[in-house]
């Protein structure tokens, strides 16, 4: 043997003893260790695309992703066809958030021939990310045809029905994965929340029992029922929400990397910094009723004491709001396609001092990042009614009716009370203008109690309520938002077994916003949801001079309400019981003086009410930021701030006049 051919095949020998060590390394999930030894075996071998594609997972489950992805791409210069190492760039491309490209390589693989139905499903769930679900349907479709067993494409077509307003086929889909998956207490939680879009309450008792008897197993035993939102709408005790919302947030403190802690000097140039650094993360800064509600407050806080950086990880719509949006900071970022480590080292970078994050287990959150612990401090805010569960959010900003101390046990975090209604609003909604009753499908006579929540948030024992005002008000018709085509058999049928002719439900389809606000004024009486209450909804009636009629309960998402009401003087709205809010609608149809009361109050001091006061509403803000913060300057951890302790904090200022 020549002295060449015995020097490679001594490095081959020892690429191979290096590839067995990092496969053993995997075995053990040792990430970190098997990456250094597939980087020996390629650096032994560097024209093997096995080692290749080996160090390419290997970084890839380590959260390496840019060294992931020049691995694949050296693999695939090596062997362009090589399928398996297109798939993992398009997954490493995928954990970047980089959705557009990785749907493009998936794209690519399966026009050279490969058809994997899980390579399919991943395929999917890049242009479920990016808005285009029929493009995903197409897929999952032809996944089906080469599998119809594959668990994961059922789910997707569910995501991709879901995602057209096609609610019944996607249930149907979430009933395909019970049978393959009995056991899969994730699906019947989302099985649940489709079903109650189209108001398909069969089986509901039994689901609700399921659901909470999974989350009630000890950590041991408990089956993962994921999708915490989906538990918010559902009568479940509070502390069962908590537990499903730390089982999510759970999952991505898992994969998350911990940036180290700050050294001594980072901490003193933070504390000496004359303006504190709040980050604001969110997937909605575009025509969204997050950044509806927080723009105006964004344009004033007081920038001789706050430096306001936006993170943005949704999509550009080109909207006025979103150009607005943009304009109100004094950065904004966009952090998509970058990785939640990428992300989170950009926000350690920037020195953000609080980071507030606006999502909590919503659609398009970044819970990754922030269990990386980018800032010295983490606030749930805003976007989500209830806990994360996460031990990585410090503070969750409420006030003293939505989130009472009493009520702490509820929450992972520490509760920062805002005097007054913790959820912005401002005077930013249009003036409702003359519109009839006919022009709205209205009768004229009636007494109409309007419900433009979403759908899922209608239960059984409301719409039991509703129904025995009817039959106590024959002149009474309930008028319901129509959130998709697909409800309206399921909601006469309900009507028609509790004893109401169909004629007397109305369904309101989608207009313009400044057409939804006149047609909102048209309406008596707003009845609320429970156990989830309108929250953005219920101040778009008051705006309209609509009375809310609310019944609160433990959770936050079912004290909301009363919360706004309190902050346009209609505490009283908020009722202690089933029967008194029954009583209550009843009064307000046969009393001739209730209603004109009730909207007079609201149409006259529209532009003076504590609710749309945004000047105010934003030096409370500020006292609330600032309280946190200088504790964390004095070396204290979290701790609960009441309102009546940043009462003081605050400027007195005359409403509607900036401090």
């Amino acid at each position: 043997m020549s002295a060449s051919a015995s020097a490679r095949h001594s490095l081959e020998a020892q690429g191979a003893r290096h590839w067995q060590a990092g496969r053993d390394h995997l075995l053990r999930r040792d990430w970190a260790a098997a990456v250094r030894a597939f980087e020996r075996a390629t650096r032994a071998t560097p024209g093997d695309a096995l080692y290749w594609l080996n160090l390419a997972n290997a970084r890839r489950r380590a959260g390496a992703f840019e060294a992931a992805e020049a691995a694949a791409r050296r693999l695939l210069k090596l062997e362009p066809a090589h399928a398996l190492g297109q798939q993992v760039l398009a997954d490493v491309l995928a954990s970047q958030h980089r959705y557009a490209e990785s749907a493009a390589v998936f794209t690519a693989l399966e026009a050279a021939g490969t058809q994997d139905p899980e390579s399919m499903a991943r395929h999917a769930s890049m242009l479920l990310a990016l808005c285009r679900p029929r493009e995903a349907l197409d897929v999952l479709i032809r996944a089906l045809g080469v599998n119809p067993g594959v668990v994961s494409v059922h789910n997707l077509m569910a995501d991709a029905f879901r995602d057209q307003l096609l609610k019944r086929e996607a249930v149907e889909c979430l009933k395909t994965v019970r049978a393959l998956q009995p056991d899969n207490l994730e699906a019947l939680n989302q099985l649940s929340f489709e079903k109650r879009f189209i108001a398909d309450w069969s089986e509901l008792d039994a689901d609700i029992e399921s659901i909470a008897r999974s989350l009630s197993e000890s950590p041991q035993q408990r089956p993962r029922v994921v999708a915490a939102f989906g538990t918010l709408s559902l009568p479940l005790p509070a502390a069962l929400q908590r537990v499903a919302a730390a089982q999510e947030s759970a999952a991505f403190q898992a994969g998350a990397r911990l940036l180290p802690r700050l050294g001594a000097a980072a901490r003193a140039r933070r504390v000496a910094r004359a303006r504190v650094r709040v980050g604001f993360v969110s997937y909605d800064f575009r025509e969204h009723p997050v950044s509806q509600l927080l723009v105006e407050v964004l344009e004033q806080i007081d920038r001789s004491r706050f430096e306001v950086v936006l993170y943005s990880s949704g999509p550009d719509d080109g909207s006025p709001l979103r150009a607005r949006i943009a304009a109100a900071a004094d950065r904004f970022v966009d952090i998509r396609g970058r990785s939640d480590a990428e992300a989170a080292a950009r926000v350690r970078a920037d020195e953000i001092d609080l980071l507030l994050d606006l999502a909590g287990h919503t659609r398009g959150h970044r819970m990754g990042l922030f269990a990386a612990r980018p800032a010295p401090l983490q606030l749930g805010y805003l976007g989500y009614p209830g806990t994360t569960g996460a031990n990585f959010i410090d503070y969750f900003v409420g006030d003293a009716i939505a989130a009472p101390l009493a009520h702490e046990a509820q929450f992972s975090e520490r509760i920062v009370q805002l005097p007054g209604c913790f959820q912005p609003n401002g005077r930013w909604r249009p003036l409702p203008q003359p519109m009839t009753r006919a022009q709205a499908g209205l009768p004229e006579d009636a007494f109409v109690m309007c419900t433009f929540n979403h759908t899922y948030k209608i239960g059984p024992q409301a719409f039991d309520a509703w129904c025995r005002v009817m039959h106590r008000v024959p002149r009474a018709v309930l008028w319901i938002r129509e959130s998709n085509g697909q409800l309206h058999d399921n909601v006469r049928r309900e009507a028609a077994l509790r004893g109401i002719a169909p004629e007397r439900i109305v369904f309101a389809p989608h207009v313009p916003y400044d057409v939804h606000f006149s047609r909102l004024a048209l309406a008596d009486v707003f009845v609320d949801t429970w156990p989830y209450n309108a929250h953005t909804t219920a101040a778009d009636a008051l705006w309209a001079g609509v009375p809310v009629l609310t019944l609160p309960g433990e959770s936050f998402a079912s004290r909301v309400a009363a919360s706004i009401l309190a902050a346009v003087g209609l505490e009283g709205l908020a009722m202690g019981s089933v029967e008194h809010y029954e009583a209550a609608l009843v009064t307000m149809a046969t009393d001739p003086e209730v209603l004109p009361g009730l909207r007079a109050h609201l149409v006259e001091n529209r532009l003076q009410l504590p609710l749309f006061d945004t000047p105010a509403y934003t030096r409370r803000l500020e006292a609330a930021l600032a309280a946190v913060w200088r504790r964390w300057c004095e070396g204290l951890p979290p701790q609960h701030v009441a309102a009546d302790e940043l009462a003081t904090a605050v400027p007195q200022t005359p409403i509607g006049h900036p401090a």
